[in-house]
């Protein structure tokens, strides 16, 4: 090994040449370091024609040992047979029957799971007409399409069952509901300007409106029937993920028009599920429960509750199911129907939808009790803040900005208004009115009855008067029965002075016949 020097005398040593091999750290390193090759090693010829001579039947094929199988061992293979065939029919019978209750299409899948809305409701894409809305239709079975018309136990909300929360897809409203539907039909009643009509249904026909009603339904259905606090949390965490999808999708000059009619349409729209799926439980969906739909899509949207009483303005006729028996049930729970002046069902056509306007009055009681809140002008609606929160974003950055407003604490008695005070006293006025007319018709017959009768004793007297005198007999003893009554106790008593006259009336009794016969002529 020689060595060098560099120009300032260094000594520099050359590289060793050898290389230093490592251990083995696997077996097959060892049998390779041992160089054996492959291993273990495979038997040679001689080996295996020993093994053979000696086990004839172990080197044969699959068919062979088959073969060996059925020769050597009876097996009775009928009821393998049987159990064939019964399998066999069985595959053909639900082929058969589901075909009959399940139609085949394509399965759209999304983030949310969503199959039931057609690529054209997305935000954006294409633009939405009757006839869309009509092709997104399930074909029904025969036993669904009689429970959908009212009957079973299906109607009934106290029999409703909460199929369990999927992860990955929306639980699909029961009864074969559609939520399109349901949104479309909201849609007719709404009153605003037509001219905002396509910017409307792009958004709530849209995907997250569709998840954002089916979600809040069963929410509703388990707060209100059901309670499951667990299984509200998770749809409470999904409904707050639809409710950001969808507002981030509208346009900043259509976020006021939306708002300002969303959290309404969206509680009609749960009103309208409700009523058509439970149609044996409307007393149920009274005006408390409507109450409580609008206080909890107004809480969850805007953050603050809406005035009193805003469903009364709600067009029933069209969110309720139209049918015989719904009307049957509503007049036993009590619900207040509106009445429809014809059979027709009224123009499917926004903006021309014209519901009765109902007479109002002002309750004659007190009125509201009012409160002074706080509100937080760069505040979040609840729904906004949740999905923050669940991804640690929930930090204000922006200090509160709180200024004092005046909602209504608690709403006096609505009954009874001016209106109905008014028709009640029209009532009692027209009783007594009644009532005073009756007595004067019989006070009149009573009074006739007694001139008529005064006019009778009259004549009687003055027919007995002049008989008497002559008889100057009779007049000596009646001056002596008058003298006697006069001082007697029963003097000025009701009836005793005309039972003085009465035998004398019996006795000139043809005399006053004839005095009456010449009065009446």
């Amino acid at each position: 090994m020689s060595s060098t020097l560099d120009p300032s005398g260094t000594i520099i040593l050359p590289k060793p040449t050898w290389k230093i091999d490592l251990p083995p750290i696997s077996a097959e390193e060892w049998i390779q370091a041992q160089g054996f090759g492959e291993w273990p090693l495979p038997p040679s010829e001689i080996e295996l024609n020993d093994v053979k001579s000696k086990f004839p039947d172990l080197f044969c094929t699959k068919e062979e040992i088959l073969a060996t199988f059925i020769e050597g061992i009876e097996i009775d293979t009928e009821p393998y047979d049987i159990v064939e065939e019964q399998i066999n029919s069985l595959e053909e019978r639900l082929s058969k029957y589901s075909e009959m209750l399940l139609e085949q299409r394509e399965r759209k899948v999304t983030p949310y799971g969503i199959s039931c809305v057609p690529t054209e409701f997305e935000i954006g894409k294409g633009k939405i007409n009757q006839e869309i809305v009509n092709s997104v239709k399930v074909r029904k079975p025969l036993q669904e399409q009689e429970s959908t018309q009212g009957g079973g136990r299906a109607g009934i909300i106290q029999y409703a069952l909460f199929p369990g929360f999927d992860e990955w897809e929306l639980t699909s409203l029961p009864r074969q509901i559609e939520a399109p539907h349901i949104l479309n039909r909201v849609t007719h009643g709404l009153q605003f300007d037509i001219s905002w009509l396509k910017v409307w249904k792009k958004y709530f026909l849209s995907q997250g409106s569709v998840a954002l009603l089916q979600d809040t339904f069963w929410w509703v259905l388990l707060e209100k029937f059901h309670p499951n606090q667990k299984e509200q949390d998770r749809l409470y965490n999904r409904i707050a993920d639809s409710y950001v999808s969808l507002f981030l999708n509208i346009s900043e000059k259509h976020k006021d028009f939306i708002l300002k009619y969303y959290p309404s349409a969206l509680a009609q729209s749960l009103y309208s599920t409700f009523c058509n799926v439970y149609t044996n439980s409307l007393k149920h969906f009274d005006g408390d429960f409507k109450t409580f739909l609008c206080n909890l899509t107004s809480e969850w949207i805007c953050g603050s509750t809406p005035p009193p009483f805003s469903w009364s303005k709600w067009p029933l006729a069209l969110l309720e199911p139209s049918n015989s028996h719904k009307d049957e049930e509503g007049r036993k729970s009590g619900l207040k129907i509106q009445p429809q002046e014809s059979g027709e069902e009224p123009p499917m056509t926004p903006m021309f939808y014209q519901p009765r306007a109902a007479v109002e009055s002002h309750p004659a009681g007190p009125g509201p009790v009012f409160e002074r809140v706080q509100f937080n002008l760069f505040g979040r609606s609840p729904l906004v803040t949740h999905y923050l929160n669940t991804r640690n974003l929930g930090k204000d950055l922006l200090a509160p900005k709180l200024v004092s407003r005046t909602q209504i604490e608690k709403i006096g008695p609505q009954e009874p208004t001016y209106r109905q005070i008014i028709k009640q006293a029209k009532k009692v006025y027209d009783n007594l009115e009644e009532q005073h007319e009756r007595a004067m018709k019989l006070s009149d017959a009573e009074a006739r009855r007694i001139h008529k009768r005064y006019k009778e004793e009259i004549l009687e007297l003055s027919v007995i008067q002049r008989e008497l005198f002559k008889r100057k007999n009779e007049v000596r003893v009646l001056s002596e029965k008058l003298i006697d009554y006069q001082n007697s106790d029963l003097y000025n008593q009701p009836g005793t002075f005309a039972n003085i006259f009465e035998p004398y009336a019996e006795l000139f009794k043809e005399q006053i016949e004839e005095a009456k016969k010449d009065l009446i002529d």
